[in-house]
This record gives C-alpha cells, sequence and structure tokens, in this order.
C-alpha cells in the first residue's frame, strides 16, 4: 500500500487524511501539538469545569467540500442543519430584524427573505437585490482591481445598507474591513453562498464543543483505518533531492518511509521549515485577529442559537446555554486593549442588546487569535500557489493557498481534498 505524510492536524490535514484513506492510501498525521484541530479545538475552564470552543465556528450549506469531509468521518450528525436561512439581527435600540428565508422554490426563498428584512428600508433592500441581480455582469479581472468597499461605492450602497447587511456579511466570511479586501473573492463568496440554491445560505452549527463535533470522529475513522497519528511532533526541515521530496526531519525522527508528503501547515511554518528551498519566499501575508470572549451568567433567557449586532463592536452572540460566546472579527484594532477594558465594553453592549445585566455576570474567559486569518487583499490573489509543488512527491494544503476562497473552514477542507487528489493522480 502507498504511503502519504501529512504534516499538521488541522481541517487541511485532516480532510487530507480522510480523503487519501478512502482511497486506500496508508495515511500518517505529524501534528505539532498535543491535539487536532488546528484553529478549531476546544479546551476546558478551569473554573466552571466547561468545554469552550478557541473559536466560533460557522458552517454554510454551501460548504460542499467540508460537508464530505464531515460525511466520511461520519460526523454529520454532530452538527445541527438550517432548514431555511434564519438569523435574528439586533439594533441597539431593542429593535429585533429577522432575516428568514421564505420556504418557497429557490430562488424565490431568498428574494422574498430580503423584502421581508425591516432593518432596512424598502429602497435599500430593493437596492440589495438590484446588485446581487448586476453581480455577474463584474468580470473577475475588474474586481480583481478593486477593494470591497470600492465596489459597494460603484452601486451606491448606502451607509445604513453597508452597517445592517454588507458589513455583516463581508466580516464574517472575511474578517477583514471592506476598505482592504478584495472584490473579486467577497464576489466568489457572494455566489457560493446566494447562487448555488435553497440550501447554500443556510448556517450549520456544531452541537457540541469543536474537539467532540469533528476532532474525535476524525481520529477514529482514521485509526480505524490503520492510519497513524503523531502528535506533539513539531517539523524541522524539509530535505530535497533534485526533484523529490527525500527526508522529513522533526524533533523527534528523520523520515524517509513514504510515497508522497502533504504539507497543510500555517504559512509562517512551513516557510521556516523550506529553509534555502524556500520558494515561497515573495509570498507574504498579513493577518487579521479575532476574539472570542466566553461569558457566565447568573441567568439565561435567550430565545435563540444566536444574534447578529448591527452597528456594534460585537458580531455574533452564541447562546450555548452554559455560557455565552461573544465574536468579534476583525479585531487588530482591540490588539493592545486591556482585557478587563475588553470585557466592559463587551458586558456594556450586550446589556444594551440584549438586555442582560452586567452586574449578573460570574465568570468570563477571553481568547484571542492574533493570526485568525490572511487579509484577503488585491495584491495577494494570485500570489496563492497551489497544491503541486516543482518536486513530484511534495503537495501544499492549507486555507492560504488558492483554493479561491479566503481563509475559511471550506477553503481548508477544499485545500485538503485537492491536494489528496494530486497525490491520487502522481501515485
Amino acid at each position: 500500500m502507498k504511503k502519504c505524510i501529512v504534516i499538521g492536524g488541522g481541517f487541511a490535514g485532516l480532510s487530507a487524511a480522510a480523503y487519501l484513506i478512502k482511497n486506500n492510501v496508508q495515511v500518517e498525521i505529524i501534528e505539532a501539538s498535543s491535539k487536532l484541530g488546528g484553529r478549531a479545538f476546544s479546551i476546558q475552564d478551569d473554573k466552571t469545569g466547561d468545554l469552550i470552543d478557541n473559536g466560533q465556528h460557522i458552517l454554510l450549506g454551501c460548504y460542499n467540500d467540508t460537508l464530505e469531509f464531515l460525511k466520511i468521518i461520519n460526523a454529520t450528525d454532530n452538527f445541527h442543519f438550517q432548514h431555511n436561512l434564519e438569523i435574528n439581527f439586533l439594533k441597539e435600540d431593542g429593535g429585533e430584524f429577522l432575516l428568514r428565508a421564505i420556504n418557497l422554490p429557490y430562488p424565490f426563498n431568498l428574494l422574498f427573505g430580503f423584502l421581508n428584512y425591516k432593518a432596512l428600508s424598502l429602497k435599500e433592500r430593493l437596492q440589495i437585490i438590484q446588485f446581487f441581480i448586476r453581480l455577474y455582469f463584474y468580470s473577475d479581472s475588474f474586481l480583481e482591481k478593486i477593494t470591497i468597499n470600492d465596489w459597494l461605492n460603484l452601486e451606491e450602497q448606502g451607509d445604513n445598507t453597508r452597517k445592517s447587511f454588507w458589513e455583516v456579511v463581508s466580516i464574517a466570511a472575511l474578517n477583514c474591513g471592506t476598505n482592504l479586501a478584495s472584490a473579486q473573492t467577497f464576489s466568489s463568496i457572494l455566489k457560493k453562498i446566494f447562487f448555488k440554491g435553497k440550501k447554500a445560505a443556510t448556517i450549520i452549527l456544531p452541537k457540541f464543543d469543536l474537539s467532540k463535533s469533528f476532532c474525535e470522529n476524525a481520529r477514529t475513522y482514521i485509526e480505524k483505518n490503520d492510519g497513524q497519528i503523531s502528535l506533539s511532533e513539531s517539523l524541522e526541515e524539509f530535505v530535497f533531492r533534485s526533484d523529490k521530496l527525500e527526508s522529513i526531519v522533526t524533533n523527534k525522527r528523520v523520515i524517509k518511509d513514504f510515497d508522497c508528503v502533504i504539507s497543510a501547515i500555517p504559512f509562517n511554518a512551513i516557510k521556516k521549515a523550506l529553509k534555502e528551498n524556500d520558494f515561497l519566499r515573495d509570498l507574504s501575508f498579513d493577518y487579521s485577529s479575532i476574539l472570542n470572549i466566553h461569558l457566565w451568567y447568573e441567568d439565561n433567557n435567550l430565545e435563540h442559537d444566536f444574534y447578529g449586532f448591527i452597528n456594534s463592536p460585537i458580531h455574533w452572540v452564541f447562546n450555548k446555554e452554559t455560557h455565552l460566546t461573544v465574536t468579534i472579527s476583525d479585531a487588530n484594532k482591540y490588539e493592545n486593549l486591556d482585557k478587563d477594558k475588553m470585557v466592559k465594553m463587551v458586558l456594556g453592549e450586550i446589556e444594551k442588546y440584549l438586555k442582560l445585566s452586567k452586574n449578573k455576570i460570574k465568570h468570563f474567559r477571553v481568547i484571542r487569535e492574533k493570526r485568525a486569518t490572511f487579509i484577503p487583499t488585491r495584491n495577494i490573489i494570485k500570489k496563492r500557489p497551489g497544491p503541486v509543488t516543482r518536486w513530484k512527491n511534495f503537495f501544499l494544503a492549507g486555507d492560504w493557498t488558492n483554493t479561491g476562497l479566503p481563509a475559511t473552514i471550506e477553503g481548508a477542507a477544499k485545500s485538503g481534498k485537492k491536494a489528496s487528489l494530486h497525490v491520487l493522480k502522481s501515485l
């Protein structure tokens, strides 16, 4: 049986391993940390004993490669699937606005959903619909040259429309401001979410903590199929000879027993391991952070599983029953803000929007992912490498590679699948 080493146990590495095993390739995963999951994992809170996620992850019905991966590892039942798109948005004045697709055939389900979204005036709702109608009239070559903000200006999308819809979608999808992100990347996301059928825009949430939702199933699937997982083993160097990768040097051993290798580690890690063979030397990324604040209240009588906040530094609040998880995307601006001041600001927003008294807080925990996602600027779009390298047995995966998507779970899963398909072809 042919053997492939997968470096990295995040979504990209696990999805690559799953596809290879499904196609009768022996797999070993090497992961530097003591757990699987990469940037999607769970930890136990010391004070409450509750399992909390390092960050809240939302899947969408259009995440075809992610859903295929979950099906392979038998984890589909660990997620809650919306029947129709439904999001409860809140404004500071206590207004609650439902964005819900109507139970009609596609695309009328979304059309009437937008028409009923009362956070916007009728004129603003019609302007959004007009934007979607005109979407396919813009070429990728044109959109590559402008930012989302430029695009919204061209389409005369007003301030309230941006705050109540476009910024919600763009920041959630790209984790950066509309003034930085490429319009072409945003276009690809919009087409994937809103133009791929009735289920594409629906939201999928984990029923459990992230480790239980997919990491445990992935581990079980790999090990039951004679795969090997080596944790707490960090990559130090790739050694190449001519047109092949000859060996992998880790902190524990030198590995030569493989037919192919997929590197599914972060960009900075692979650049370090490549040393003088750095074919990525001309590539660099800027990153955007995400803040997750976990809040335990004395009482939690919230009705819905999650809420979107309009015109607030908070973007999403997720109801975990035992606690709330607050998500702040595009969070670089808060990098130097003291933790207590951060929590004070968040509690104030929660009190204004959800009417939960800050005096009822029992405990909190702040988790900051400093390099949560790369910023998909106009300059980076064409520079991201694909899975194939100049070495015939060495392939790349990771959400930073050229998937046509921003740094999402779907981008990671897609990259893993693409790399595995090239491995199968080479074998």
